[in-house]
């Protein structure tokens, strides 16, 4: 979420709207958003309606990938915040970029938790 955020112009340039969706209890999705003081509308999808049907995964082996170990170990040694564990650990997010028209731009599934389109990517599909 950092990128899109330091990018926020770029992307309102281009007129997207950005939205946060969380499939965590309120509880955690209420401690995420008070930590990462996210700029972007939040919503909480406890029944994991959106969660399904965009084809995302829980995975306990994937969440625990070296490159996940590698970004704590990097963001501990910088000291920069992690959050912590929060909710299920194991739940693999995603980015999508859905047109006014519902058109699907782009869909990036998380295949482990630093998983993440790069910017460009990002700003293409909006076109």
């Amino acid at each position: 979420m950092a990128q899109v955020v330091a990018h926020q112009a770029e992307f309102s340039a281009r007129g997207a709207n950005i939205v946060t969706v969380s499939f965590d209890t309120p509880y955690w999705s209420h401690a995420w958003l008070q930590e990462t003081q996210s700029p972007f509308p939040f919503l909480v999808d406890r029944e994991h309606i959106a969660y399904r049907a965009y084809g995302l995964e829980v995975s306990r082996r994937r969440s625990w990938s070296l490159a996940t170990l590698w970004y704590y170990a990097k963001a501990k040694a910088q000291k920069r915040p992690t959050f912590g564990k929060r909710g299920n650990p194991h739940q693999l997010g995603g980015d999508f970029i859905i047109s006014p028209a519902g058109i699907l731009r782009l869909a990036h599934p998380s295949q482990e938790p630093t998983d993440r389109p790069p910017l460009e990517q990002l700003l293409t599909a909006l076109g």
